[in-house]
């Protein structure tokens, strides 16, 4: 029986928003015992173990024929940006505005992801995606609103959104630039090299920082694992995976509005497991994400 790749594609997009929305919870908890930059390289080094088996599993080759130096530099790129980077960027929005703020934070990836598909791949959308778009960038502005907040609440929310805003803008550019070279070779390979360029790059970082000590009794200190291991599983080894498998067999509009319908699934998670508030202004916010994204993936 013929398998509908499309289809595919977006059954896997949304098993992957299901499978992240478990781990932003987890994360969150963890975030609470483990800087960003901590968490970050350890559930980098759990996900590059976890791949580096499925890859012997499914007899990927580590050196996949008919690839460029470019396309190999295009890989390491997107690693360096859409996780060294961007992921720490997420953990730190995680940390100023939780789990049901960072949800809808979160929901700019998709008018990035457009934004950068016109730019690098010539993708012009339509007026509904332009509109799906236009409502997710009001569902965070709803979001944000805070009457009668202090000054440090304020700065603490324009921080967590400006991390979450520039996180969402650099995996956006990261998954639109391997698009080409994820069309030509093995999606396990693509997301192999990406979480190996950025587990390089992060111990750099750790390298060079001052309280480079601290941070790796925070990564190597078992007690503190309890939420970042099945955060990193769920999160990376699972979820990311899906992400990658997603945009191979559908188109990136489809793949990123469909993967962002974790909006939903953080914030009701985040209610029962977190307590927290569920406002009628953040349901009003989290509504018109959800609609935008659907005039996206219509349009």
């Amino acid at each position: 029986m013929e398998v509908n790749l499309d289809l595919l594609g977006k059954a896997v997009a949304l098993l992957c928003a299901l499978s992240w929305g478990f781990a932003v919870i987890l994360f969150s908890h963890a975030g609470k015992r483990m800087r960003p930059v901590a968490l970050n390289l350890f559930k980098t080094a759990v996900t590059a173990l976890f791949l580096a088996g499925a890859m012997v599993i499914w007899n990927v080759p580590v050196i996949p024929p008919g690839l460029s130096a470019g396309d190999w530099g295009v890989v390491a790129l997107t690693g360096f940006l859409g996780i060294t980077i961007a992921d720490s960027l997420f953990f730190i929005c995680l940390n100023l505005l939780g789990a049901g703020m960072a949800a809808i934070v979160d929901c700019l990836y998709s008018p990035m992801v457009l934004l950068f598909s016109w730019w690098v791949l010539s993708e012009t959308p339509s007026m509904a995606k332009v509109t799906g778009a236009f409502l997710v960038v009001m569902a965070v502005l709803v979001a944000s609103i805070q009457p009668r907040a202090p000054g440090a609440g304020w700065r603490r929310m324009a921080w967590g959104i400006l991390s979450g805003g520039s996180a969402m803008a650099l995996m956006a550019l990261s998954i639109v630039l391997m698009k080409p070279v994820l069309n030509r070779t093995a999606f396990l390979w693509v997301t192999e090299m990406r979480v190996l360029t950025a587990l390089v790059f992060l111990l750099l970082q750790v390298a060079i920082h001052r309280n480079r000590k601290s941070i790796m009794h925070e990564v190597l200190d078992t007690r503190r694992w309890r939420h970042a291991l099945p955060g990193a599983i769920m999160g990376n080894v699972i979820a990311m995976t899906l992400w990658v498998a997603a945009f191979k067999f559908t188109d990136v509009a489809s793949a990123a509005i469909l993967n962002q319908t974790s909006t939903i699934f953080i914030v009701i998670l985040a209610a029962v497991f977190l307590k927290e508030r569920f406002t009628l202004r953040r349901l009003t916010a989290t509504l018109l994400a959800f609609g935008g994204a659907i005039l996206v993936l219509v349009g």
